[in-house]
């Protein structure tokens, strides 16, 4: 299912690029008709999952109770597509994956049923697919200013493996308990654009929502701020601020992974015009 959602991705940017390769340019001569943003970096996280307990009662923190570094690698890619003169298309798509190996559990905690006993040594892994599509509607535009309201929906895997062992209380134990999810996400907020020079644009963007299917809420907060510096026609440099998190909190009786997911910082990344 995730090969072919992303296989599709694909195929549909770069049939867009193709189509809008010739495109007239803007009042500052930059195209104005497809852009790609893509990096490679790295973001502090904070991750709090529960499997098959309640919250509160089964959390455990990836980052305290596992040693999982706090700097996360993210590979992530947002195409936006112009479809009118007020009317864009945005398509982002966000892998993030973390690992650690032979830490000292330090504290007795409930995972998966199982009970996780201070002094085993655990290996523990988790990794997260993020895939949006939003709409973007310009209430206010001209050559330099844009700003209008935004609605998205996406989907989100995420998946998490505790294992762990060795002996307590003169017993060996010997734990592996690992879970995937999937789930649709949406959100709803505003963005805006703002041309400072010819070459120099500032962007930001917000979004959010929170909803309560059935026993459980669940809610996805995402937002950024950065500028892009164009330095040939098609092709320039950016920096941001990047917040997302991630919320799912499953009712008691629900044997499923849940919890809350935490990405945020700076990234510098290449931006690409067509």
């Amino acid at each position: 299912m995730k090969r072919v959602v992303l296989g599709v991705v694909i195929t549909a940017g770069l049939t867009a690029a193709q189509a809008f390769a010739q495109s007239p340019a803007s009042w500052n001569g930059l195209s104005d008709r497809f852009q790609i943003d893509t990096g490679y970096f790295r973001l502090n996280s904070d991750t709090t999952l529960r499997y098959n307990g309640a919250p509160g009662a089964g959390d455990v923190n990836l980052e305290k109770d596992l040693g999982l570094d706090q700097s996360v690698d993210t590979f992530w890619v947002d195409g936006t597509w112009r479809v009118g003169r007020r009317h864009q298309l945005k398509l982002g798509y966000t892998r993030l994956n973390r690992d650690r190996a032979g830490f000292e559990i330090q504290r007795d905690f409930t995972w998966g049923g199982e009970t996780y006993s201070a002094g085993l040594s655990a290996d523990s892994s988790t990794g997260a697919d993020i895939l949006g599509g939003y709409y973007r509607f310009a209430i206010v535009r001209n050559d330099r200013f844009e700003i209008g309201p935004t609605i998205g929906i996406g989907y989100l895997w995420l998946d998490a493996r505790i294992a762990a062992t060795g002996t307590i209380g003169g017993q060996s134990r010997s734990i592996d308990r690992s879970a995937s999810t999937g789930s649709v996400t949406g959100a709803v907020g505003g963005y805006a654009n703002a041309w400072l020079t010819k070459r120099l644009v500032a962007r930001g963007d917000f979004l959010y929502i929170k909803v309560t299917p059935g026993s459980s809420d669940a809610s996805v907060t995402d937002w950024r701020l950065g500028a892009n510096y164009y330095i040939f026609r098609n092709a320039g440099l950016g920096v941001q601020y990047k917040y997302n998190q991630y919320s799912y909190d499953r009712g008691v009786l629900v044997s499923k992974l849940g919890g809350e997911i935490t990405y945020k910082g700076f990234q510098v990344f290449v931006s690409f015009l067509f």
